[in-house]
């Protein structure tokens, strides 16, 4: 027995004790009783603390007296528990209608609670999302029959419960008009802090069927209704209101269009005036996020000042907070500073002291993501000291404007799908400088070269995307700078796709095998996406040949790479990486692993917000199923179809949560099927 074992059997029979010498005090009697269950059940002895909770409600089921009845309802709500996880969820249910049958109507505060938390739990555990909503709504009423204002939280709460499973069951009308309906009957009627939350989150839960309805513009009036509505009392607003009020600014973020930039910007800044210095550590972690991901959006946006006016404004609002988890944030905008310095605005003597700061700061750190961050500073150090020795001659600003505008004018042909008119420019350009040895007509022309190779790809033309590719590499293949390994990189990448339409997937492969030589070790986000990218294509082009084993060799290395990776790019690879894997497998009638596969991928990026990675989630979820399925294990294949729609429900296509919804119906109508049939059986057996 270990020494919390001894412990609690210690108590256990103190409790004994305390119940033998009580015969003639029933309430201390009772609550001795019930800790009694709860130390059974702690212990895992769960069959005596089933048959202590029969014991205990027989001796005092009868008894109105309050300090009886609230031991009474405790140890219903522990026996419910005990029962669900015994896998006896109708019985638990019936556990819990016994005790709202038995005190829902009566008045006292202590006993109301447990009401109130037996109603909450009850809807909980009903699996139907029809029912669960008739469940909310009795659970309004019986709480509405009684008027006393201490209930009011929990009041909104069950039509909270009852919104959101309207908008999961793909119904944001309805859902709308519930969260419209509390915010019309409690807003303002109450100072408590639990309603003033719950209201909140009733506005903020308008937002997203506001938008799933597409009336945005009534969205951001709603997220900016809460987010006044809680400045106007931030000094004294608890953690859990800020927490919402930081959520309804983030929303609002998200309701401008790509380019409302100037608005997107004063909106950050109200976020960090507001809430970078907050009390809570949870607050201010949610605000350096947004912040973080706000400046390193303007980076790929190649907006260069702006993101470093970004990053700026971070560091000065959170450089000196003592939260790890906002630390390791600030770490990462260090690097992103550091990266524009040196990428976007050629200012390599800055960049070079942004990287040593933080090369300084991270030198003894034991934490992995900071020694990944230190890794990355360091590679940055050397390429600004790369930069800084190279001879750089004056270029006429007249010149060098001419020739950026050129690429950019390409570029945006290019996107707008007019290829030959971008290639056109690019070869403007390179026919007139690409024999230059200055650094940023060198620059300029390798953008225009790889940018050409993709309209090329484009227009089919892939001969000529592979010549590109040799000609970017010949030319630029030996530069060190950051940028144009990046560039040399990519263009490679669409050598391979050439190669891969034009079904030579030996060549095609010895692209891929060649980028992950020449870039495996590097520590740069843009190069490790390569890196992963090339293992992902190969393993794809191996399995399309057949090659399976190869194929699932390849995933694991390319999985294996973005271990502990924060880049959105590099997550999304190692998800779809882990989901041909599980393909492969199943190819090679191997469905454990499959299933593996699928679980692995679900465990990893279960939690993740980002859109791209949930809908993997949610796929990854529906072919567990499936997997399961094959195999025979039905509770299996149940439990996957309801963590997909249970987590990702709005996030699924319709005909996706059709689908699924269809499937767990019928699962859970041939489980029906099945104990119908073995309880006909028992009563023939029996009869015979």
């Amino acid at each position: 027995m270990n020494v919390v074992e001894s412990s609690a059997q210690r108590q256990l029979d103190e409790a004994q004790a305390l119940i033998e010498r009580l015969q003639q005090h029933p309430a201390e009697r009772a609550a001795a009783s019930f800790r009694r269950i709860e130390l059974l059940n702690d212990l895992g002895r769960r069959n005596e603390a089933l048959a202590a909770c029969t014991r205990l409600l027989d001796e005092y089921a009868a008894r109105p007296d309050v300090g009886v009845v609230v031991p009474c309802c405790q140890a219903l709500r522990l026996l419910a528990h005990m029962l669900r996880q015994m896998h006896r969820p109708a019985d638990a249910l019936a556990t819990l209608d016994r005790l709202i049958a038995a005190h829902g109507q009566r008045s006292e505060p202590a006993i109301r609670e447990h009401i109130a938390h037996a109603l909450y739990q009850r809807t909980w555990w009903i699996d139907e999302p029809e029912a669960r909503c008739e469940a909310c709504d009795a659970m309004s009423d019986l709480l509405d029959s009684q008027p006393d204002a201490a209930l009011d939280a929990w009041r909104v709460e069950a039509r909270l419960l009852k919104a959101e499973i309207e908008h999961h069951r793909g119904l944001p009308q309805d859902a709308l008009a519930t969260l419209e309906a509390v915010i019309e009957r409690f807003d303002g009627s109450s100072t408590d802090p639990g309603v003033v939350l719950r209201v909140a989150r009733a506005r903020l839960a308008s937002v997203l069927n506001l938008r799933e309805l597409a009336q945005h513009a009534q969205a951001q009036v709603m997220c900016l209704a809460v987010a006044d509505q809680i400045e106007a009392g931030l000094a004294d607003a608890a953690p859990e209101l800020r927490i919402e009020g930081v959520r309804a600014l983030t929303l609002f973020f998200d309701g401008f269009g790509i380019d409302e930039h100037a608005n997107r910007a004063e909106l950050v800044g109200w976020l960090l005036d507001r809430y970078g210095r907050d009390e809570s550590s949870q607050v201010r972690r949610m605000a350096v996020r947004r912040a973080y991901d706000w400046s390193v959006g303007l980076r790929e946006q190649d907006d260069g000042e702006v993101a470093l006016a970004a990053c700026e404004r971070l560091l000065a609002t959170f450089g000196a907070d003592n939260d790890a988890a906002v630390q390791r944030t600030v770490a990462s905008a260090l690097l992103n500073k550091g990266f524009v310095l040196l990428e976007r605005l050629n200012r390599p003597e800055e960049a070079l002291a942004v990287y040593e700061q933080l090369a300084k700061q991270l030198k003894d750190t034991p934490t992995p993501e900071l020694q990944d961050t230190l890794s990355k500073a360091n590679a940055g150090r050397q390429a600004c000291l790369k930069r800084l020795r190279k001879a750089d001659t004056e270029l006429p600003p007249e010149l060098r404007d001419e020739v950026r505008d050129k690429v950019k004018q390409g570029r945006k042909h290019g996107d707008a799908g007019e290829s030959r008119e971008a290639i056109a420019l690019f070869d403007e350009v390179l026919a007139a400088y690409s024999a230059s040895p200055h650094p940023e007509l060198r620059r300029q022309c390798a953008r225009a070269l790889v940018h050409k190779a993709f309209c090329l790809v484009a227009l089919d033309r892939f001969a000529e995307v592979i010549a590109a590719a040799d000609a970017m590499d010949a030319r630029y293949g030996a530069d060190p700078s950051t940028e144009m390994q990046e560039t040399v990189a990519l263009c490679l990448q669409y050598k391979s796709t050439a190669l891969d339409r034009l079904g030579l997937h030996d060549d095609e492969m010895r692209v891929h095998d060649e980028i992950v030589a020449r870039w495996g070790n590097s520590e740069l986000p843009d190069l490790r996406g390569r890196v992963v990218g090339a293992l992902f294509r190969k393993g794809a082009t191996l399995r399309q040949t057949g090659q399976l084993k190869a194929a699932v060799a390849c995933y694991d290395e390319a999985v294996a790479r973005t271990t502990g990776a924060r880049e959105g790019t590099l997550q999304l690879w190692a998800a779809k990486s882990m989901i041909n894997k599980a393909k492969a497998l199943d190819k090679l009638g191997d469905p454990v692993g499959q299933a593996k596969a699928y679980r692995a991928l679900i465990a990893r990026f279960g939690d993740t917000g980002d859109a791209a990675l949930r809908e993997r989630v949610a796929n990854a979820c529906e072919w567990l199923a499936e997997a399961e399925g094959r195999q025979g294990r039905v509770e299996a294949q149940r439990a996957a179809l309801e963590a997909a729609l249970g987590r990702f429900g709005t996030a699924l296509s319709a005909e996706q949560r059709t689908r699924l919804t269809r499937e767990l119906q019928a699962l859970k109508a041939k489980a029906f099927g099945r104990a119908a049939k073995q309880a006909f059986d028992r009563v023939v057996r029996r009869k015979a």
